[in-house]
């Protein structure tokens, strides 16, 4: 039996770390008082192991819904935020990548009068890839922020970043998405 133990301590040794056998959030950091360029005010670094790495593409979208089913004027589908062809695989063969999302004071007037904005920034690990997009809300006021923590795993090709809650100037509330997913 000591053999079958000793055997077994060798397999779980040799394997790398836990962290690179699950999918999702490695780290979070929250920054009240975000500095200009980086970090934002949220602040992820995602790792997925090499089985979802090789699954397909990803891409990290925004989907935006009202809170009620009589709400008027949010764009439903799924906006892109960072392309596919940005999210690729690094030197060690995963995908691996830092993302920035939020100013402290999201801008006004984000594509048109009433809507507010808050930047995105991707900047892949390995891969020198980066890009940068805007999170627009169809209203200003954002009333709830709900980030992803460390520890948030990858399920079904979907990880979910964080999620906004936005008021317009006629009350009604929104639900932002922003979400790492499988093409």
């Amino acid at each position: 039996m000591s053999a079958l133990v000793a055997a077994l301590l060798a397999c779980v040794l040799a394997r790398p770390l836990a962290q690179t056998d699950v999918s999702g959030i490695v780290t979070y950091l929250y920054e009240s008082n975000p500095s200009e360029i980086k970090p934002k005010m949220y602040n992820w670094e995602v790792r997925l192991n090499q089985a979802d790495s090789h699954a397909g593409a990803y891409e990290v979208i925004q989907l935006t819904r009202p809170t009620t089913a009589n709400a008027k004027g949010a764009d439903v589908g799924p906006q892109v935020l960072v392309e596919s062809k940005v999210i690729t695989l690094g030197e060690d063969g995963a995908v691996h990548f830092n993302l920035y999302v939020g100013d402290k004071t999201p801008k006004e007037n984000m594509g048109r009068r009433g809507h507010s904005g808050e930047p995105i920034i991707f900047s892949g690990i390995g891969t020198g890839n980066s890009a940068s997009s805007w999170i627009v809300f169809p209203g200003a006021t954002i009333a709830r922020t709900v980030p992803s923590p460390k520890g948030t795993r990858l399920v079904d090709g979907k990880l979910s970043l964080i999620q906004f809650i936005v008021s317009d100037d006629r009350g009604e509330q929104f639900q932002t998405d922003v979400v790492l997913r499988r093409k």
